[in-house]
């Protein structure tokens, strides 16, 4: 017995056919970032190193053109993306290694091919790790220096050094180190701008302007020294940002030690100038808990006073709810407890258990203390209505 037709619904033939395709503004600027670099490998068989070295950088802008049109236009596609990626392992890939092999590498033997590898399967996984890290990246930054950056230092050095008539053979060492140093970092987890949130759409600093008129006038009077010492310039700055980072953290991590020795010392003066200089609310160690908690669990009633004249928060708590109040409670410290009282302490606020400072003065007997709290409005946990403990 023959199956009934199936009645398409009025509805589904009006619908229009959607045909799948890709865009054509954007994938034209990929294609033509992808014959630069192959054009870069043609003109580095063929010993024309200037060509192919020029060729590179005008893939690197083109590159950077194709994801700002996309953008733009709003023609963003998944084809698109991949299309870009291989696009990019050829340019920044290959074409700087091979070119790179044939003017200075080969000459080396073993050494020189694998150089000229190890860059090349550097800028592979750098890609990779790219793609893979694009929905949680911090956009402000890339993590390890980008693939166009990086063949443009290589492409910049073969280019700058034509110039002089300097043959390979004769920097080959050289050549080696920025080859290895190109491709190394692009797998590194350093740091390096973006510049992906300078919106040029909007209002932009007029020295901002003014920086990218004397940048092109530069690069038009000189482009190969130009461009290859921006490049030298920004494959350095990604460790130079770092050292930066390095010694803030350590300069951060000598201040803290300076206010825990003059907090449990008693050194109020030394501690008043390094106040000038920091937070009165900063850390005062790994642990995370505030200046003002140290000062109290150290007794030192003076650094509490100097502390909170300076502005430091009263309720300011640490990881487990622990306030300065609560803490000076459980110590017996009458005199802390009026002095953060005096100065906008809750006396209600609990802690990670629902502690308030009453409950913990009335549990270690300090009546001085209760009497207090309780003047300054002082309630159990309790009362405030949670279970204490």
């Amino acid at each position: 017995m023959a199956e009934p037709s199936r009645q398409v619904p009025p509805a589904r033939l009006m619908e229009p056919i959607r045909r799948r395709g890709i865009y054509l503004l954007p994938n034209l600027f990929t294609t033509l970032s992808l014959f630069a670099g192959f054009y870069a490998i043609v003109q580095g068989m063929n010993h024309d190193f200037e060509r192919a070295a020029i060729a590179i950088f005008a893939a690197m802008i083109l590159d950077g053109l194709d994801g700002r049109v996309a953008r733009l236009t709003n023609t963003q596609s998944a084809f698109g993306a991949e299309y870009d990626s291989l696009s990019d392992m050829v340019s920044f890939g290959a074409a700087p290694a091979l070119v790179m092999y044939e003017w200075a590498l080969r000459d080396m033997g073993r050494i020189g091919w694998i150089a000229a590898f190890v860059y090349c399967a550097c800028a592979a996984l750098r890609l990779a790790r790219f793609n893979t890290q694009l929905s949680v990246a911090d956009k402000r930054w890339f993590t390890g220096l980008p693939s166009p950056a990086a063949a443009a230092l290589v492409a910049g050095m073969i280019w700058v050094m034509n110039e002089y008539q300097v043959k390979g053979g004769d920097v080959k060492w050289l050549a080696a180190g920025v080859t290895l140093y190109a491709g190394i970092t692009m797998v590194s987890s350093v740091k390096f701008y973006s510049g992906k949130d300078i919106n040029l759409r909007r209002a932009v600093p007029f020295g901002m302007t003014l920086a990218m008129v004397v940048a092109l006038l530069l690069i038009s009077i000189d482009p190969s020294h130009v461009l290859w010492g921006l490049m030298v310039a920004y494959g350095l700055s990604g460790y130079g940002y770092w050292a930066w980072q390095r010694m803030r953290a350590e300069a951060a991590e000598k201040r803290v030690l300076d206010v825990r020795e003059a907090i449990v010392e008693g050194q109020t003066a030394a501690l008043a100038r390094i106040l000038r200089s920091m937070s009165p609310d900063a850390p005062a160690g790994t642990d995370g808990r505030p200046m003002l908690m140290l000062a109290v669990e150290e007794s030192n009633l003076a650094a509490v006073d100097l502390l909170l004249a300076r502005g430091a928060k009263a309720n300011l708590a640490d990881a487990k709810g622990t306030t300065p109040l609560i803490l000076a409670a459980e110590m017996g410290f009458l005199e802390a407890v009026e002095s953060l009282l005096a100065n906008d302490a809750d006396p209600n606020a609990r802690d990670a258990s629902g502690l308030t400072a009453l409950d913990v003065a009335e549990e270690h007997g300090s009546h001085d203390i209760v009497a207090a709290l309780l003047r300054a409005g002082g309630r159990s946990g309790r009362e405030l209505g949670g279970g204490a403990g």
